[in-house]
C-alpha cells in the first residue's frame, strides 16, 4: 500500500505522467572528507552482519546523513521513518525512510522538503521507484504548504550503492552515475552540493 505499490521504473513514470532524462548529475563535485566519528562507525558497521534493509540503513545510511546534518544543523533537520501523506488514491502516502527539511531542528517536520533517501535491500529498481513518488509527492506537500520549492532530490540507496534523482516539475532526472560506499567523499560532497543549492 502506498508508496509501496511503486515498484516498477517505467510504471512509476508512467502512473505520475514524468518524463525521464538521463544525465551525469555531478560531472564535477568537492569531496569531503568524512569525520573520525563516522569513519569509526563505519568501520564497526563492517564487522557486523548486514543482512537486511534495516541493518544497512542503521549502521550505514543513518550515519552518513547525520554527519551532513549535523553540518546544517542550523538550516536543515533530518527525519527518518517520517509519515508523508498527500493523497492516498494515488498511493502518495506512507512513511519515508529518511529525509531533510528545510528548517532548523523541529520536532514537527515541517515544508519544504529538499531531499529523500530510500533504501531497499538490493532490489534497485524498486528503490528508484519508491523515492521517485516520494520525491513527486514532496513537491506536492511543499506546494500544499506553501512552501514551493524548484526542485527536490533524491537518493536510492542498497547501502553499498548510491543513485541520485532529481525531480523539477513533470521532469525526472537520474544519475548516469552510482556512487558505492568506498566512496565517502564523493557522497558526502554530493549531499553538501545538494543542500548548499537551497541554503
Amino acid at each position: 500500500m502506498g508508496y509501496s505499490n511503486y515498484k516498477n521504473l517505467k510504471l512509476t513514470l508512467k502512473k505520475l505522467a514524468l518524463e525521464e532524462a538521463d544525465e551525469m548529475m555531478f560531472p564535477t563535485i568537492d569531496l569531503v572528507q568524512p569525520s573520525d566519528w563516522l569513519l569509526e562507525t563505519l568501520a564497526i558497521a563492517e564487522k557486523l552482519p548486514l543482512t537486511n534493509e534495516k541493518s544497512k540503513s542503521e549502521r550505514i545510511i543513518s550515519p552518513i546523513l547525520t554527519e551532513v546534518a549535523l553540518y546544517y544543523e542550523k538550516d536543515i533537520t533530518m527525519f527518518s521513518g517520517e509519515d508523508l501523506t498527500v493523497d492516498v488514491i494515488r498511493d502518495l502516502s506512507g512513511e519515508c525512510d529518511f529525509f531533510f527539511a528545510k528548517h532548523p531542528r523541529k520536532s514537527v517536520m515541517q515544508a519544504p522538503i529538499i531531499t529523500l533517501v530510500e533504501a531497499k535491500d538490493e532490489d534497485f529498481e524498486y528503490g528508484q521507484a519508491q523515492c521517485i513518488a516520494q520525491m513527486y509527492a514532496s513537491l506536492l506537500y511543499n506546494e500544499q504548504e506553501g512552501r514551493p520549492v524548484p526542485f527536490v532530490y533524491g537518493c536510492a540507496v542498497t547501502g553499498d550503492v548510491w543513485k541520485f534523482l532529481k525531480i523539477e516539475k513533470n521532469k525526472i532526472t537520474l544519475d548516469t552515475k552510482n556512487y558505492y560506499l568506498v566512496e565517502i567523499p564523493k557522497i558526502l560532497g554530493i549531499f553538501h552540493h545538494i543542500i548548499q543549492k537551497f541554503l
